[in-house]
């Protein structure tokens, strides 16, 4: 998983997919369900359906690291391609988020989420089948790109189609979906190469993608129902090709900066992206103030609670990447674990993780934003324990440490879920898909400065001949800065108002995809 969450656009592909589209209001009424009252478990089947997209995006940034030595071996590929076929796919899902939800916004959830998924499905064939790794990096890349067009639809669906206690229900079912992808990935990947299927190797990581994919378009085309911004509109074609390149300068240097040294083209492309980003800013507000709908609406930036919490989520993401990076390690290479075994070892974390995910949204309820604070508490005392018991174990893993990770996982599960609830809470309906794509955008990028910085800062302390000791090392360093980015995290959810995400049962979406 090491370089695998170093992210994510090819503002290309955004740009293709708005000019096949039509720009009217299309709406799939084949397939679709009909328009009277329908029931609460259509509303649920089509959220299951929906999820399909976010879990296959998560299993395919941890499912590849598993291959990544028998794809070097099978197409005799030098490290840089290798690194790119992990690295190019987190680069261009990251770039091509908010374009992809805001497409979601205008041109339909579900026929973007289809779309999407149509993508997906042919480029994973396509990596499965590549013949050497120049054209597999091609394809990884434009695999980014139609991961990026499905995943937001699922955050959108849920913001416009449920709200009170089912939002945060909904919200606590998608991050467990997401912590079971990231934890499935690893597992699967070990398996799959393991198992050697048909004597194919690593092509199965791929090549499993097309059945799953084939299965959920047929179902999604029968299930879902349509729904889109209620005010028409246009994408930003400007505003696209200056945000993807942006966020392309600005993600390129922490995916590759620190394996190459930190080269001069490095700090060129971060400080060329901050003028980028300005000028989108710039751009932004103008097409507001001409009253035309931009790719990221400005009024979001002054939306408190969601600017505080984009902040947060950040700093929570880029310490959470970095720590599972340096748990794999630790279990591999101080506790002697194949990459297998290490992967079911992490299997009491994912359940930690689902369990605090199931109970998190009636607590988030109960509690609004201060169940945040018992799930960073939480995360606190388990990331002392978990340094605590890594500095005394080599070689061999206690009941103690698993334990630890479990609780950990709780922890993670209490906050991810509520988090996004809070952030997207108060955003309007039209706005949904774009939020979504600002807050999976944010969860991406800050994925690989956490791995570039973090990482950087363990493996400072662990020496070119290291023991087991030393990589037990990294791990208590890297867990007690996350302690202080948990600390951080915490202090500035105080700026979030008090009352974000609890929101009336009242509340309704205006349009009900599958309600």
């Amino acid at each position: 998983m090491s370089s695998n969450l170093s992210v994510q656009r090819l503002q290309k592909a955004g740009r293709g997919f708005a000019g096949t589209l039509p720009r009217t209001r299309p709406v799939l009424d084949r397939g679709a369900l009909p328009q009277n009252r329908s029931t609460g478990v259509s509303r649920w089947l089509a959220l299951a359906v929906m999820l399909v997209g976010p879990l296959l995006g998560v299993i395919d940034f941890f499912i590849a690291n598993i291959g990544i030595n028998s794809i070097r071996t099978s197409l005799q590929a030098g490290f840089g391609e290798i690194e790119l076929v992990v690295a190019g796919y987190g680069l261009t899902y990251a770039v091509c988020l908010i374009t992809g939800g805001r497409l979601g916004d205008i041109y339909g959830r579900k026929k973007i989420f289809i779309v999407g998924l149509i993508g997906f499905t042919s480029t994973s064939a396509l990596c499965g089948l590549a013949p050497n790794a120049t054209l597999l990096v091609v394809w990884r890349l434009l695999q980014g790109c139609t991961a990026a067009i499905m995943f937001p639809q699922a955050l959108s669906f849920i913001h416009v189609n449920f709200s009170g206690s089912a939002k945060r229900l909904a919200f606590s079912v998608y991050g467990a979906a997401l912590g079971f992808g990231s934890i499935l990935g690893q597992i699967l990947g070990g398996f799959l190469i393991q198992a050697n299927v048909l004597g194919l190797g690593w092509r199965p990581i791929f090549l499993i993608n097309v059945p799953i994919g084939l299965a959920t378009i047929a179902v999604a085309w029968l299930v879902l129902r349509e729904s889109h911004s209620e005010k028409p509109t246009r994408l930003d074609p400007i505003g696209t090709v200056l945000l993807s390149f942006a966020l392309f300068l600005f993600s390129l240097p922490f995916m590759e900066g620190r394996d190459a040294g930190w080269p001069a083209w490095a700090w060129i492309a971060l400080a060329a992206s901050v003028p980028l980003f300005a000028l989108f800013l710039r751009w932004e507000k103008r097409l507001a103030r001409r009253g035309v709908t931009p790719l990221v609406e400005p009024r979001l930036f002054q939306d408190r609670g969601f600017l505080v919490g984009i902040g947060i989520t950040c700093i929570y993401f880029a310490g959470h990447s970095s720590m599972l990076l340096v748990l794999c390690l630790f279990l591999q290479l101080s506790l002697n674990l194949n990459p297998f075994q290490a992967g079911l070892s992490l299997a009491p974390f994912s359940f930690g993780f689902l369990l605090g995910s199931t109970f998190s949204g009636k607590l988030n309820g109960y509690l609004g934003r201060k169940s945040l604070h018992v799930g960073t508490a939480v995360l606190a005392v388990t990331l002392a324990a978990l340094a605590l018991e890594a500095s005394s174990i080599h070689g061999q893993q206690t009941f103690l440490f698993v334990f630890s990770c479990f609780l950990y996982g709780i922890g993670r599960g209490l906050v991810t879920t509520p988090l996004f609830n809070t952030v997207l809470s108060g955003v309007p309906a039209q706005d949904a898909g774009a939020a979504a794509g600002i807050v999976s955008t944010a969860q991406q990028v800050a994925n690989s400065v956490g791995i570039a910085v973090l990482g950087a800062v363990a493996f400072s302390v662990i020496p070119h001949h290291a023991t087991a000791a030393d990589y037990a090392t990294g791990f208590v360093l890297s867990s007690v800065v996350n302690l202080f980015m948990v600390g951080a995290a915490s202090i500035l959810l105080f700026l979030i108002p008090k009352k974000r995400g609890l929101e009336a049962a009242s509340e309704g979406g205006a349009s009900l995809e599958a309600a």
